[in-house]
């Protein structure tokens, strides 16, 4: 179709008015009385004329009624969409500048939730504009919507006869030009961190998707194919607006030219009217040379002033003593107001020019000296100095006169404190929307519940010849505390020793008894409530504590029996122990501790290395890679692969000793002194840059220690005994807390514990020092032990689906290129081996050969085979194990695992014929 169909039948004044006239000639015509003729009489069928004219006028009436019905929509429709080009235009220039602060309002809310929310929105077109720009910007085309706006306002256009396009061909034009700018500026900024991808992201998954399955040339192929898919649909267009440049181009160009030769033409009439003619500027020149010198001194130093005789035919050359000169000056020049000499101005460069008249002096204080009548005899000294040429040649010589530049100031020193954040400047922190919402009931008490207990406590007391004055009731979210007060004269462990009767009276599980309360004189007795209630995480994260928390790494862990919101600092514990039964609220009190650092601290300043073997708890987090997870380069952000984790903690013991030597260096003790230091911008960038806390996380540490043993429990005991200062954190996790696997030199150096629900007592032990772990209720109720301290804490209820939520939230905003990297560990003796000698075996230890030979033959590579075998030590033998490594006759560590053989003895014997080995 090559005409625009909505504005075929446009509305025009013109043709209303020229029916209307013709309609009222029709009706004139009708009127007039017609000619008689002899045939009177007509067919009996034939119309009369005036029911013709009738006929015809009511015709053009109803076709002129159409018309202006039809004009007045198509008007109204085409102002319609034009203001709605131009709303859609505002809100979305608008979100360029407000759509980072409106996306956690927009986000996964209705409109209803975003009108309730109204103040909040900074967009121009209030919540309506920031649903819409969102749309169109963030969640569709990006960029390209512009031409989709392009297009409403040119067909509104069209319908108001402003300006006709042709449908069709502005219709694919337009959706093509859309489509291609979205996915060709969601290529260009791919790996840009900007908060919204400016592609839309229609733009940024097709790009992912290219360059996921076609790689990085692929994408790159694809995307100039759409753009020259474009240029050949534009091509006329293209070639119309480049002709019309060069023909402005070229038309300025001559008007440059024309103007230039004007000028040209002025400057030589003005320069014939002034100049004068040769010989007179020779002659006054003469004359003035014989009354007049000046004398410039180029220097401080006092010199002998020079003798100048006077020639009658040529002008009187000028004697040099290196320092003063003297000129003759133009007769023409007098005629002109003199001007003073500029500094820096060479004098003999402004001699034969209009504007000067006398030379003046470099040293305005020393007068020139006169004319001296003396014979030519006494003047032998100023003969032997060159003279100066004579006045037609004055004007070619020049002088360049040096003036030093005065040292230039100091740049600004920067005295504004750096901001770690400025790269993700537009992050956004979770919504709290994102948790779900479980209501607790803290006003309401089972007083009936509580009337019965108290009766059976006092029953069952007395019952064993305990007697107590006073029962005190604390009902929390999951147990009541009763604190009583035994008579005078009762032994406190009469009481301890009556928890079992107490439990079978009261027919509960769980009821733990603290003999005595620490701070108070009363004995606790914990009893489960009937109806326990969960404790929210989104109240948690909400409350004003939490919010107004100054801790470095807060962790709000939930509710205490008094229901106070439980907040403890990683960054001061400084280390965690979580151990717990299977089911028993481990997994979610690990959520719990990663979400209040999610909502708390940015991803410039915290950084989580996790540690999953069992694959599923914390898989969760993978989004969270290009934000706050750290791994070693080249590995998964989430160790999963048990033979890969000794790798990871060696690493972390490398950053530890970096970052300790960047404390050292920096003169501070832990590394909150030093990144305030750096903020302050006191440490040389050069050398220091802000260093995130690390936190380090590990499930199931007793799968892990029973499969590569000392290999892990080494550079988990360094890290716990010294990571501190350098802002590494430890959270071990384990459902076996045996002493085995939390062995004396780990429990330590981490004196914060966490307990849920253990099956015996032992366990209790190890993990808390003492019993009552076992006689916890289960689901999430535990005990927080920090310094020795005990609190009971019901832990914080987060689902796997908010987790989900909060992960992806997170990953849908710009984060960095790649994940924190960790520093590489290079076993001992390798970095030498490999850089001098890894193909040489010059440098190797004296059992190298003897021990290849017997690892190949038994093929098990293993050190304390070679301990057993050699009777040398282990440090030995763990460096012949490196050794062997470096060469390629073993593989990597494998855990508690013999390291794989690699070579067989064929290959051996021709490495060793290779490096030149004789043994």
């Amino acid at each position: 179709m090559d005409s625009f169909e909505i504005s075929s039948d446009s509305y025009d004044p013109r043709t209303l008015r020229n029916s209307g006239n013709a309609e009222r000639q029709e009706n004139t015509t009708a009127r007039q009385p017609q000619p008689q003729t002899k045939n009177t009489q007509r067919p009996p069928h034939a119309p009369s004329a005036d029911s013709s004219a009738a006929s015809k006028s009511t015709r053009t009436q109803t076709a002129g009624s159409g018309a202006v019905t039809q004009g007045r929509w198509r008007l109204f429709f085409g102002i319609l969409l034009i203001l709605t080009a131009v709303y859609l235009l505002i809100v979305s220039i608008s979100f360029f500048s407000n759509g980072a602060d409106d996306q956690s309002i927009v986000q996964g809310a209705s409109y209803g939730k975003v009108a309730e929310s109204a103040a909040q929105v900074g967009n121009a077109g209030g919540p309506v504009g920031a649903v819409l720009s969102d749309l169109l910007m963030s969640r569709w085309l990006g960029l390209g919507s512009f031409i989709i706006i392009f297009y409403i306002g040119a067909v509104g256009v069209s319908l108001v006869n402003l300006h006709h396009f042709r449908f069709w061909n502005l219709t694919y034009k337009c959706l093509l030009s859309a489509i291609v700018l979205s996915v060709f500026t969601g290529f260009v900024t791919y790996s840009l961190t900007f908060c919204n991808y400016w592609g839309g992201n229609h733009g940024h998954i097709i790009n992912r998707m290219l360059i996921e399955h076609t790689g990085i040339w692929g994408a790159i192929g694809v995307n100039i194919l759409l753009v020259s898919a474009v240029v050949l649909v534009f091509l006329k267009e293209i070639q119309t607006a480049y002709n019309a440049y060069r023909t402005r181009i070229e038309a300025h160009r001559l008007k440059l030219e024309r103007e230039r030769a004007e000028a040209e033409a002025r400057r030589r009439e003005a320069e014939s009217k002034l100049s004068p003619e040769p010989g007179q500027i020779f002659e006054e020149a003469q004359a003035a040379s014989q009354q007049t010198a000046a004398a410039f001194t180029c220097s401080t130093t006092v010199v002998e002033t020079p003798v100048i005789y006077p020639v009658a035919d040529e002008p009187e050359p000028i004697a040099d003593n290196h320092s003063s000169y003297s000129t003759a000056t133009n007769s023409y020049e007098h005629e002109h107001a003199p001007a003073p000499q500029q500094p820096g101005e060479s004098p003999l460069d402004s001699l034969g020019t209009a504007d000067s008249t006398t030379q003046q002096s470099a040293e305005p204080d020393r007068q020139p000296a006169p004319p001296a009548q003396q014979p030519p005899e006494q003047t032998g000294e100023a003969e032997e100095e060159p003279a100066l040429p004579d006045n037609n040649s004055v004007e070619d010589i020049t002088m360049t006169v040096n003036v030093p530049e005065a040292a230039a100031e100091a740049k600004h020193i920067q005295t504004d404190k750096y901001d770690p954040t400025a790269e993700l400047s537009r992050f956004r922190f979770p919504s709290i929307d994102l948790l779900a919402k479980r209501e607790q009931r803290t006003d309401h008490v089972d007083l009936a519940e509580q009337e019965e207990n108290k009766d059976r406590l006092t029953k069952t007391l007395s019952t064993y010849g305990v007697k107590i004055s006073h029962i005190e009731a604390t009902v929390g979210p999951t147990i009541t505390r009763y604190e009583v007060i035994p008579a005078e004269g009762e032994r406190i462990r009469s009481i301890k020793n009556l928890g079992d009767d107490l439990a079978l009276s009261l027919s509960a599980l769980g009821i733990r008894i603290i003999a005595p309360i620490p701070g108070k004189g009363t004995i606790g007795i914990e009893v489960p409530n009937k109806d326990p209630q969960i404790v929210s995480m989104r109240g948690i994260l909400a409350s004003e504590k939490f919010q107004n928390s100054e801790f470095e790494l807060p962790i709000a862990m939930g509710r205490t029996i008094t229901n106070d919101i439980y907040i403890a600092d990683l960054a001061k514990l400084p280390h965690l122990l979580v151990a717990g039964a299977t089911g028993m609220g481990k997994s979610v009190g690990l959520n719990a501790i990663i979400a209040s650092l999610l909502y708390k601290k940015h991803p410039a300043e915290l950084k989580f290395v996790l540690i999953d073997p069992k694959r599923v708890e914390l898989s969760l987090y993978r989004k969270l890679e290009r934000h706050y997870l750290a791994s070693l380069p080249g590995e998964d952000p989430i160790i999963t692969d048990t033979s890969k984790v000794v790798s990871v903690l060696n690493s972390l013991c490398v950053e530890m000793g970096n970052r300790l030597s960047l404390l050292e260096d920096a003169g501070v003790r832990n590394i909150k002194e030093y990144n305030e230091k750096f903020i302050a911008r006191r440490l040389n960038p050069e050398k220091h840059h802000f260093l995130p806390y690390l936190v380090l996380i590990i499930d199931e540490f007793a799968d892990i220690i029973l499969t590569a043993g000392k290999e892990v429990e080494s550079p988990v005991s360094r890290l716990a005994a010294v990571a501190r200062a350098a802002g590494i954190h430890l959270i071990l996790a384990t459902q076996r807390p045996a002493v085995n696997v939390i062995t004396g030199g780990i429990k330590t150096n981490i004196p914060g514990r966490i307990a849920f629900r253990t099956i015996q007592s032992i366990d209790s032990r190890t993990i808390l020092d003492r019993t009552g772990a076992e006689q916890l209720v289960g689901k999430g109720d535990m005990i927080f032990s920090r310094d020795g301290v005990l609190e009971r804490v019901q832990c914080a209820f987060i689902d796997t689906d908010e987790v989900k939520a909060i992960c992806d939230s997170i990953s849908e905003q710009i984060g960095y290129d790649r994940p924190y990297e960790l520093p590489e560990f290079v076993p001992a003796g390798a970095e030498g081996g490999a850089s001098s000698g890894s193909r040489s075996l010059t440098d190797r230890d004296a059992l190298f050969v003897e021990s290849a030979r017997l690892v190949i033959e038994t093929n098990m590579g293993s050190a304390s085979n070679l301990q057993r075998k050699f009777n040398i030590g282990y440090p030995r033998a763990g460096k012949i194990m490196d050794q062997l490594e470096i060469a390629g006759i073993v593989g990597p560590p494998q855990g508690g695992k013999p390291r794989q053989v690699l070579m067989d003895m064929l290959g051996f014997e021709e490495y060793l014929a290779s490096t030149g080995t004789n043994k």
